[in-house]
């Protein structure tokens, strides 16, 4: 028989531990979420990585004043994310995520085909953020990235949810998947042409409401527009 006080004890610190630890994964939530600047002072950068990493933010940094773009947002404090690049209307857009990356002493990954990375510049493709996926009947892409998160200490996926330059109203939703799938939070990126702003919105940790955590993503680009104004309509519009 188990003595009472083993199970009063029991009783009464399991509740207060599950609290404790729901109140730190808030607190790490809250610690995560971006801070937002005033127009003129750029977002804060991750940490110091090295001379060759403040070559690239220099010149970024040229670049972004120079076109007269403004980042919003400080880098957020995690290690591993899913980032919603929207809108994407034309090429151009990945230059200046590109740019804005480089300001924040980051390097965006991006998923591509395996045999991309088989060729004489594989490695360099590597090196450059592309995660290769070899779709398989055994294997979805859902499944293949979160094997790339389990075995990476620090991952930033980007995806484009549009899945085109064109205007599409039925976004790709395989982004909210992957970040529940690896256990990640889900930033969105707003890329504004409208305003010349770019702004990290978040962070969602996907649960099993996949509906609501539509509703909050979506609203992060409710007024924002992309270069071709014309090619960016959000899911449910008519394109």
């Amino acid at each position: 028989m188990v003595p009472v006080d083993i199970c009063t004890t029991f009783l009464i610190a399991a509740p207060i531990q599950a609290f404790n630890t729901e109140r730190e994964e808030d607190r790490n939530m809250q610690d995560s979420v971006p801070t937002h600047n005033p127009r003129g002072r750029f977002g804060q950068s991750a940490p110091y990585r090295g001379l060759f990493s403040e070559g690239i933010r220099g010149l970024s940094w040229m670049f972004l004043k120079a076109t007269g773009w403004h980042v919003a947002t400080d880098w957020p404090d995690v290690s591993k994310s899913v980032i919603i690049a929207a809108p994407h209307t034309s090429n151009y857009d990945g230059l200046v995520m590109l740019a804005i990356a480089g300001w924040y002493r980051q390097k965006l990954s991006w998923m591509g085909k395996a045999s991309l990375v088989q060729g004489p510049f594989g490695g360099l493709l590597r090196r450059a953020g592309c995660v290769p996926v070899e779709r398989s009947k055994s294997k979805d892409v859902v499944s293949l990235m979160k094997e790339a998160f389990d075995a990476a200490d620090t991952l930033h996926l980007a995806i484009a949810p549009e899945g085109t330059r064109n205007a599409n109203p039925v976004w790709k939703t395989g982004f909210w998947h992957i970040a529940q799938s690896a256990n990640v939070p889900l930033f969105s990126a707003v890329l504004d042409f409208g305003t010349r702003e770019m702004r990290l919105e978040g962070p969602i940790m996907p649960g099993g409401d996949f509906e609501t955590d539509m509703d909050v993503i979506i609203s992060h680009y409710r007024d924002a527009k992309g270069r071709h104004p014309e090619r960016f309509c959000l899911p449910g519009q008519a394109s």
